[in-house]
């Protein structure tokens, strides 16, 4: 499937952009840090009245933060697992089901996670464990350097045929309890909370992504772009962004701000 460069995504698509759906870790981020075009960008689409959620396998703690200190209306958190939302400076956690039931989930995957995580020693539990409340995250190329990619295979395959929730981001394996994803809680912020039909979904929201974890927001949204960097993911996923940006990163995402708003 060939992808379409940022400047055939038309005026009349950028002008019915109303909501922005995105990934952080390499989407808003490059090497981990924000570039300060994304804030501008970020400061921009507010100003225009685009709403911006991002949507993110990281935790719930820096989730916490971003929905707190960012141009942002709140942020979808640990692949799904919760939608904090700030309403004029206030923030409320939805957890896709009852919180103590996704805490005790939590629990029993985090056993099953340590018994096969114990076979690939050049892997680890993430540093934001301590801050997550639905699911589990493994470190292979965050802080672990360099990026143990054949183990973080293995791994994976080896969680998936246990039958656990793994998807794995540009940075994290992250292991949930079953029958959610980005998209599933993506669909219930967007009908519940701002009203929106599945029509309006395809005409006014756009997603911006760059890893394999984000296909379940590729495969449903028409509007949805990858940054650069998802280049190297794209022989091994299935669901392709329609468009993609010249930039990596942060610095893509502030490409694809800059056409938005330059033709609308």
């Amino acid at each position: 499937m060939s992808i379409n460069s940022l400047e055939e995504l038309s005026k009349a698509a950028c002008h019915g952009v109303r909501f922005i759906l995105t990934d952080v870790d390499d989407t808003l981020t490059w090497h981990g840090r924000l570039p300060e075009q994304t804030l501008a960008a970020l400061t921009g689409l507010s100003r225009a009245g685009i709403k911006v959620v991002p949507v993110t396998g990281g935790c719930a703690g820096w989730s916490d933060m971003i929905a707190r200190t960012l141009p942002v209306e709140g942020v979808i958190t640990e692949g799904g697992g919760c939608f904090i939302a700030n309403t004029e400076g206030v923030l409320d956690y939805h957890f896709w089901r009852d919180e103590a039931q996704m805490r005790a989930d939590q629990t029993a995957i985090m056993e099953k996670v340590k018994q096969s995580l114990s076979a690939f020693p050049a892997l680890r539990l993430a540093r934001d464990q301590s801050y997550r409340l639905t699911d589990v995250a493994i470190d292979y190329a965050q802080d672990v350097r360099p990026a143990a990619i054949t183990e973080k295979d293995a791994l994976l395959a080896k969680l998936l045929a246990q039958g656990l929730n793994a998807k794995a981001s540009s940075i994290h394996i992250n292991v949930s309890g079953g029958g959610y994803d980005k998209f599933s809680m993506a669909e219930r912020v967007l009908r519940e909370r701002y009203g929106l039909s599945d029509e309006a979904c395809r005409q006014q929201v756009l997603y911006v992504g760059d890893a394999p974890n984000d296909e379940s927001m590729f495969a449903r949204f028409p509007l949805s772009v990858g940054v650069a960097n998802i280049a190297q993911h794209l022989e091994n996923m299935q669901h392709h962004p329609s468009f993609q940006t010249q930039q990596p990163g942060g610095f893509g995402f502030a490409e694809l701000a800059a056409h938005l708003l330059a033709n609308r």
